[in-house]
């Protein structure tokens, strides 16, 4: 598969709810970053890590999955972005992000890098209940 169709099949996996499938989309070795300083900020290496640790830490968090939809991909070489925006009902209110940005390196068909940009603030108020001022300290 090209970037642009590695890009696209992770992207239209997270817009139908198929989060496990586009997790297994990752090699091996494969880093998920998380931006910002959330419960679940981090990086996560290969589709094991996430499903074990991330997975369950976001389950418990949305009472339904949070719908991502894909505006536009650009594609450099293996780089590739995809620009979106998503909601969903959390534990704490209606989680929203207004802009995602997802940096991608793919290898093959596999992603070997992605780094997550949102708000980080909207994951931490609406799905973990804190603020602002209890994420970033004084």
């Amino acid at each position: 598969m090209t970037t642009r169709e590695v890009v696209q099949t992770y992207m239209d996996k997270m817009n139908s709810g198929d989060f496990l499938g586009a997790f297994q989309m990752f090699a091996a070795d494969g880093a998920y970053t998380i931006i910002g300083d959330t419960p679940v900020s981090g990086t996560y290496v290969g589709p094991d890590h996430i499903t074990s640790s991330l997975v369950p830490l976001l389950e418990k968090r949305f009472v339904a999955p949070p719908v991502v939809v894909c505006t536009e991909i650009i594609v450099e070489g293996d780089r590739g972005v995809a620009l979106g925006h998503g909601e969903g009902p959390a534990k704490f209110g209606q989680y929203r992000q207004r802009n995602y940005a997802f940096v991608f390196r793919v290898e093959g068909d596999k992603v070997k890098e992605m780094i997550e940009f949102m708000d980080p603030n909207q994951l931490s108020a609406n799905c973990f209940g804190q603020t602002l001022s209890a994420v970033v300290p004084a």
